[in-house]
C-alpha cells in the first residue's frame, strides 16, 4: 500500500495587471487630505467673502445680493465634477489628455478673436455662449503648465540638445500671442515665468536659463512700453497719490481698507471699502477686505493659507512616481502660488497692478473651475506616487 504525499497547495496565479495594460486607480485613502481640507477651507471662506464684499453692488445692479456668489457656486461645482473625474482616471489617460488639453485652450483663444467674445474694462478676454461668460486664458495657464510636463518628460534628460530647447520654448509662443492680443498682459508674465521656471526643473543649464530670462524680460518690458495704460500702472506703483482719483485710486483705497481693520478687523459685513470705495472690491482686491473685516490677523492668516497650499504642492512633487508627474504637479503650485503672491502683492503695493485673481477667494468663475481642476490633478499625482513614498 503506498502513500501519496503531496506538498502545499500551488498558489493560485494572479493576473498582473501591467500585462493586461490595466492600471487600478488606487485608493481615494491615499489623497493628500492636508490638501483637500485647506482648499475646501478656502473654497468656502472665498464664498464668504465674496457675498460681503459684493452684495450691495450686486444688489444695486442686479436686483440680487447673492449674484457674483452664485455664479462663483456654479464654477466651483463645475470644477469638482470634472475634478471628480479626472481623481478616478487612470493615470496614463491623464497623462495622455495632455496634448487634448492645449489645442483646446488654442481653440478657446481663438474664439475670443470671433464675434463670440465679450469684452469689459477695456479688454476682450472672454467668449459669451447662452449669457454664460467663460475666460478662456484661464485654462490656457493650466494647457501650458500640462503641455509642458508632457513633452519635457517626454524629453527627459536631453535639454543640452539644442532643437529640443527651441521645441520646448515653442510649446508657449501660440498661447503668449493669443493672449497678449487680448490684451492680457499678466497672464502673458505668468505663461512666461512658468514656462522658464519648468525648462529649469527639466534640467535646462544655468547659463542658458539666464539668458533666456533676461531676453524675456526685455520683451515683456518692450510690451509694456508699446501700451500707455501699461506705462500709467507702472508710474501709479511708484507714486499713486500722484493721481488720486485716477489711475492711483484703487490702490489707496486699498490700503486704506486694510490699515482700517487694525490688528482684529471690523467684522463680517462691518467694513466700508464694500460700499463702493474700493472698486472691484469682490475680485482683485478681495485680499484688502479681508484685511478691513478680519484685521491683520486675519490677513496673516489668509497669507499663510497659501503658504502651505505651495508647501503641501511640493511635498506630492517629490513624492510624484514619475518625472511627468513631478513636473505637473511643481508647474500647478507655481501657477497658483505666483498668483496668489502677484494678486497679495499688488494690495499691499509692492507690485504694480496686474488684474490677476486670488485663487479661491477672488470672483471669477472661470477662474475657480480651472483652479478646482488644479487641485484635482495634484491629489492625482499624490495617488500615484513613488512607492517608497507611500508610508510617509
Amino acid at each position: 500500500m503506498s502513500v501519496l504525499v503531496t506538498g502545499p497547495a500551488a498558489p493560485t496565479p494572479r493576473r498582473d495587471a501591467r500585462a493586461l495594460n490595466v492600471e487600478r486607480v488606487p485608493p481615494v485613502a491615499r489623497w493628500d487630505w492636508w490638501l483637500a481640507g485647506l482648499v475646501l477651507l478656502q473654497m468656502a471662506f472665498g464664498l464668504l467673502m465674496i457675498l460681503s464684499a459684493s452684495s450691495l453692488s450686486a444688489d444695486a445692479r442686479f436686483g440680487n445680493p447673492a449674484h457674483f456668489v452664485t455664479r462663483q457656486v456654479a464654477g466651483l461645482v463645475l470644477g469638482l465634477v470634472l475634478g471628480a473625474g479626472v481623481v478616478r482616471t487612470r493615470w496614463s489617460v491623464v497623462r495622455a489628455a495632455a496634448l487634448p488639453t492645449y489645442f483646446v485652450a488654442i481653440f478657446g483663444l481663438l474664439l475670443v478673436l470671433t464675434p463670440l467674445s465679450h469684452s469689459a474694462n477695456g479688454a476682450t478676454r472672454w467668449i459669451s455662449i447662452a449669457g454664460l461668460n467663460f475666460q478662456p486664458s484661464e485654462f490656457a495657464k493650466l494647457a501650458l503648465v500640462f503641455a509642458m510636463a508632457y513633452f519635457l518628460a517626454n524629453n527627459e534628460g536631453r535639454l543640452n540638445d539644442f532643437a529640443v530647447v527651441i521645441m520646448s520654448l515653442a510649446v508657449p509662443v501660440p498661447l503668449l500671442l493669443l493672449v497678449i492680443l487680448q490684451p492680457d498682459f499678466g497672464t502673458t508674465v505668468i505663461l512666461s515665468a512658468l514656462t522658464g521656471v519648468m525648462v529649469f526643473l527639466a534640467g535646462l543649464r544655468w547659463r542658458l536659463v539666464g539668458s533666456l530670462g533676461g531676453a524675456g524680460i526685455a520683451a515683456l518690458g518692450l510690451v509694456a512700453v508699446l501700451e500707455p495704460y501699461r506705462m500709467r500702472r507702472f508710474a501709479t506703483f511708484f507714486d499713486p497719490f500722484a493721481d488720486t482719483a485716477g489711475s492711483g485710486y484703487q490702490v489707496i483705497q486699498g490700503w486704506i481698507a486694510l490699515a482700517s481693520g487694525g490688528w482684529s478687523g471690523r467684522g463680517i459685513t462691518g467694513g466700508f471699502a464694500q460700499s463702493g470705495f474700493l472698486p472691484e472690491a469682490h475680485t482683485d482686491f478681495i485680499s484688502a477686505v479681508v484685511g478691513e473685516e478680519f484685521g491683520a490677523l486675519g490677513f496673516v492668516a489668509l497669507v499663510l493659507s497659501y503658504a502651505l497650499l505651495v508647501w503641501r504642492g511640493t511635498v506630492i512633487a517629490r513624492r510624484a512616481a514619475d518625472f511627468f508627474g513631478m513636473l505637473l504637479a511643481m508647474g500647478i503650485t507655481l501657477l497658483m502660488g505666483s498668483q496668489a503672491i502677484i494678486n497679495l502683492g499688488v494690495v499691499v503695493g509692492v507690485l504694480p497692478p496686474k488684474g490677476l485673481v486670488l485663487p479661491f477667494l477672488s470672483y471669477g468663475s472661470s477662474a475657480a473651475l480651472v483652479h478646482t481642476l488644479c487641485v484635482a490633478l495634484l491629489l492625482r499625482i499624490s495617488m500615484h506616487r513613488a512607492p517608497e513614498a507611500r508610508t510617509r
